[in-house]
């Protein structure tokens, strides 16, 4: 991956001039570089977007958990088979 953006940097080295509305010219950048730092700043941007769903989802899952813990606890435990008694036995035939 590396590789692919020293390529793609290398590949776009013209110069452009950079520049916001309200702050006017800011300077001049290689293309590539430009592209690069936009296309950061726009995968950061998504990532925080999604914390907060993230920490939602979390929570929901951990309180899922805790209530499957609690029905299993709540489960009444089936009685265990014991081999202790005696067996049967028939009168004594006639």
């Amino acid at each position: 991956m590396l590789l692919v953006l020293v390529v793609f940097l290398l590949s776009n080295r013209s110069a452009a001039i950079v520049g916001f509305w309200p702050f006017g010219t800011l300077g001049v950048a290689p293309v590539g570089a430009i592209v690069l730092v936009a296309f950061a700043l726009g995968v950061l941007i998504g990532m925080l977007l999604l914390v907060p769903h993230r920490i939602r989802a979390h929570r929901r899952a951990r309180r899922a958990e805790k209530q499957v813990a609690a029905m299993q606890a709540a489960q009444p435990v089936p009685p265990v088979m014991t081999n202790t008694t005696a067996p049967l036995s028939l009168p004594p035939a006639r």
